[in-house]
């Protein structure tokens, strides 16, 4: 008996199932806590100064929303406590030299990457403690539903921990720290955050990975509908519907690793 084929979509075939998953490994708003030293600048963290000691003179917590009004406002209180900081000239020059020396040849994520992990081992050397990002300067990501969130990661650049809670982002391509003059700056410190090459380099892998087969998965499944929707099935519409599932199967599988793979990983730097 051979039966009627029906018109098939990425969502029937189980990629509701994986946005389920990405929206349950978003994280909420963490709990926000500022305090000012003894030289009146205020520091803001996402946990308690480790040893307050004399020098921290007040400190409060808010849950559940951004303090001093909003997150422009508390990234460019951080900023103004990094520009208190030695180093923070020192940032400067490293990213400067850094686009002296490279180039940069193509608009593309994955030569962001490995230009933002090469930055982030030099930085090593000179004893900063900085970490790769991933994310968008054009796009604000804070509350997207994170399958969009994703889509929208184009870029990759380094954000460097002076203190604790205060933060400094290097644009490695464009070879300058990013500060308040810098259009959306505030979208530099969001997005996933790598602890380590190797992590950074698993998740290279599995966005190819996503993005490739995916894709195919769509292109089998327009060719599906063109093609053999609302016909009888025979042996050649039984292949090509064998093939569908199968390339539906790995893209929905490859989603899912990438969906665990970013619950730890997706933070806001302020």
């Amino acid at each position: 008996m051979r039966l009627p084929c029906t018109r098939v979509s990425l969502c029937a075939a189980g990629f509701v199932v994986l946005a389920a998953l990405l929206l349950a490994a978003w994280p909420g708003l963490a709990e926000v806590y500022t305090w000012k030293d003894e030289k009146g600048v205020v520091h803001m963290s996402d946990r308690k100064a480790l040893d307050a000691g004399k020098n921290v003179t007040e400190m409060t917590g808010v849950k559940g929303q951004p303090v001093q009004g909003g997150r422009r406002e508390m990234i460019q209180a951080m900023l103004a406590s990094a520009r208190n900081d030695a180093r923070y000239v020192e940032l400067q020059k490293l990213a400067a030299e850094y686009k002296r020396s490279h180039t940069y040849s193509m608009a593309d994520y994955f030569v962001c990457v490995d230009m933002a992990l090469d930055m982030a081992n030099i930085l090593k050397t000179k004893n900063f403690a900085p970490k790769v990002v991933a994310g968008s300067f054009k796009v604000d990501t804070a509350g997207m539903a994170p399958d969009k969130a994703m889509k929208a990661y184009d870029h990759a650049w380094v954000v460097v921990e002076l203190s604790p809670g205060v933060n400094v982002a290097l644009e490695t391509t464009g070879g300058f720290v990013v500060d308040e003059k810098i259009p959306n700056f505030e979208y530099y410190y969001q997005g996933l955050v790598f602890q380590s090459p190797r992590q950074a380099k698993e998740t290279d892998v599995l966005i190819r990975s996503v993005n490739e087969t995916c894709g195919k998965a769509q292109e089998l499944i327009k060719d599906w509908n063109n093609t053999q929707a609302g016909r009888v099935v025979d042996q050649r519409g039984l292949e090509a519907k064998g093939r569908m599932d199968a390339k539906i199967s790995e893209c929905t599988s490859v989603s899912q690793q990438y969906a665990e793979l970013i619950k730890s990983q997706y933070k806001r730097l302020y």
